[in-house]
C-alpha cells in the first residue's frame, strides 16, 4: 500500500525538530541506564546461533483501508522485514511467512491456520482489533506464541509491546489534575477509557469540522483548563486532529496510541496542513528514530536499524513483507517494533530445542533481552506479558523528516514522535 504522506515544512522546520530532539535525547532527566555491553559501533548484520537455520517465523498484517481494524499498522510491519535482512546477511537461513488477514475474523482465523501448516516457530501479529480473538484462540490450541508489537490482548501465550491500560491510566491522571477532560469514544473501537468529566460519543462519518466548533465554545466558556482525549482509530483521529488544529482550539490533545501508526502521519498531513506543530501528546515508549540521537547502547542499535533500511530502501531486490512492492515503498514507515519482535524470536529460537512452536514458546517465556542482542529501543522481558522494561512516557509530537532512512521515494515529512521534555 503506497504511503500518502505529504511533503510539508521548510528546512528550518526541520533543524528545529532535528535540534528539539537532540535536546531532549541529551537532557532528558529520567534517562535509561546506558547499555555498556553494546559495542560504539554495532554492525548492520545481526549474527544467530546456528540452530535458527531452516526456522520460519510468522507475521500477520491487515491490509486494507481504514474500514479494516488494523490496517494503520500493516506498513509499520515492514520492520520485521528490516530484522530478517540483518539476520540472513550473517547466514540465518531464516524466513519470514507473510499472511493478510484483511481485517476479519475468518481472515484471522484462516492466516493462523496457513502459519501453522507451514511450521512457523511463532507469530508476530503486527494489527490490531475485536477480529483478532478467534484467532488468538486458536494460536493458544496450537501453542504458538504470539507477539503483538501494536496491541494488548489479554491472552496466555501472548507478549505485547505497548503499554498496559493500568499504567497509562495511573499516568494520565498525574498528567491531567488539575485540568477538565472531555473524551471523545468512537463507537465499538474501545481503548482505554479515562476518567472523564464529559464523553462525546463519535463515529467514522462524524462532522469534525462541527465538532471543533463546538469543543471550541466549550473550551472557551470553561474556567479550567481542558484536554481532549480522542478515543478513537488513527484515521479518525487525525481527521478530529486536524479540524480542532485548523480550528485553533486551544486545549491540549491526548491521543490513543495508534496515532504512532504511519496511517496517522499519512492521514494528518494529506492535503494542505496549516500547522506544523501539533499540540499533542500520546502514551508510549521512546522507540522512533530519535532514540538514534542517544549516545547509549539503544541509540547505537538503532542506528544499526535505520542503517539497514536505508541500504534495503536504496536495493531494486528488496520488497515488502508481502512482496507485493519495493522495500523502498515502505521504508519511510518501516518500524522498530515490528523489528524488536522478529528479533525476540530469533533470539528464542537459539535457546530451544528444536524450531516447534511450542519450544520456542517454553523459551520466551523465560526471555531476557537488551540492545546488545539487536532490539532498539530498551530491555526486554517475557516474564511479563508486557514485556518493555522502559517506563512509560508521554510522547510530544512534530511534524518534520529527520533523513536517517536514506533516499525514500519522494521528500516525505512525518509525523515524529519523541519523550516529552
Amino acid at each position: 500500500m503506497k504511503s500518502k504522506i505529504a511533503t510539508v515544512g521548510a528546512p528550518i522546520a526541520v533543524i528545529a525538530l532535528i535540534v528539539s530532539l537532540v535536546l531532549v535525547a541529551i537532557f532528558q532527566t529520567k534517562a535509561q541506564e546506558q547499555d555498556h555491553a553494546v559495542a560504539v559501533t554495532v554492525p548492520v548484520e545481526l549474527k544467530a546461533g546456528g540452530s535458527v537455520r531452516g526456522g520460519s517465523i510468522g507475521l500477520l498484517v491487515t491490509v486494507g483501508n481504514e474500514n479494516a481494524e488494523g490496517s494503520e499498522w500493516n506498513q509499520a510491519a515492514a520492520g520485521a522485514q528490516v530484522a530478517l535482512e540483518r539476520f540472513n546477511r550473517a547466514g540465518a537461513g531464516i524466513t519470514l511467512v507473510t499472511e493478510d488477514d484483511r481485517g476479519t475474523a475468518s481472515g484471522a482465523l484462516a492466516a493462523v491456520r496457513s502459519l501453522a501448516e507451514q511450521n512457523v516457530s511463532g507469530i508476530i501479529v503486527a494489527t490490531r482489533g475485536k477480529h483478532l480473538k478467534e484467532a488468538i484462540d486458536l494460536a493458544q490450541q496450537l501453542d504458538i506464541p504470539l507477539i503483538f508489537p501494536y496491541d494488548s490482548p489479554d491472552a496466555e501465550g501472548t507478549w505485547s509491546f505497548q503499554v498496559d491500560d493500568h499504567s497509562m491510566k495511573n499516568l494520565m491522571a498525574v498528567h491531567n489534575a488539575g485540568q477538565r477532560l472531555i473524551r471523545l469514544d468512537q463507537e465499538n473501537f474501545g481503548g482505554v477509557e479515562y476518567p472523564a468529566d464529559q464523553v462525546v460519543k463519535v463515529t467514522a462519518g462524524t462532522d469534525t469540522e462541527q465538532l471543533a466548533r463546538d469543543l471550541s465554545q466549550q473550551v472557551k466558556d470553561s474556567k479550567v483548563p481542558v484536554a481532549i482525549a480522542i478515543n478513537a482509530d488513527p484515521y479518525l483521529q487525525a481527521r478530529v486532529v486536524r479540524s480542532l488544529q485548523d480550528l485553533g482550539v486551544d486545549a491540549e490533545l491526548i491521543l490513543a496510541p495508534g496515532a504512532t501508526s504511519p496511517a496517522f502521519g499519512a492521514s494528518y498531513l494529506s492535503g494542505e496542513v496549516k500547522r506544523s506543530t501539533i499540540n499533542a501528546v500520546s502514551i508510549g515508549y521512546d522507540s522512533g528514530d530519535a532514540v538514534a540521537l542517544k549516545s547509549d547502547g539503544e541509540g547505537r542499535s538503532m542506528s544499526a536499524y535505520l542503517q539497514m533500511v536505508k541500504i534495503m530502501s536504496d536495493s531494486s531486490d528488496a520488497t515488502s513483507p508481502l512482496g507485493d512492492q519495493p522495500f523502498s515503498e515502505v521504508a519511510g514507515a518501516a518500524d522498530s517494533r515490528s523489528h524488536d519482535s522478529l528479533v525476540a524470536f530469533v533470539r528464542a529460537m537459539e535457546g530451544s530445542p528444536s524450531h516447534k512452536a511450542k519450544d520456542v514458546k517454553e523459551t520466551l517465556e523465560g526471555l531476557k533481552l537488551s540492545p546488545a542482542d539487536g532490539v532498539t529501543s530498551g530491555s526486554l522481558d517475557f516474564s511479563s506479558q508486557h514485556a518493555v522494561q522502559a517506563k512509560p512516557v508521554l510522547l510530544a509530537s512534530s511534524i518534520g523528516n529527520l533523513y536517517m532512512r536514506g533516499s525514500l521515494p519522494s521528500a516525505r515529512a512525518g509525523v515524529q514522535w519523541f519523550p516529552k521534555a
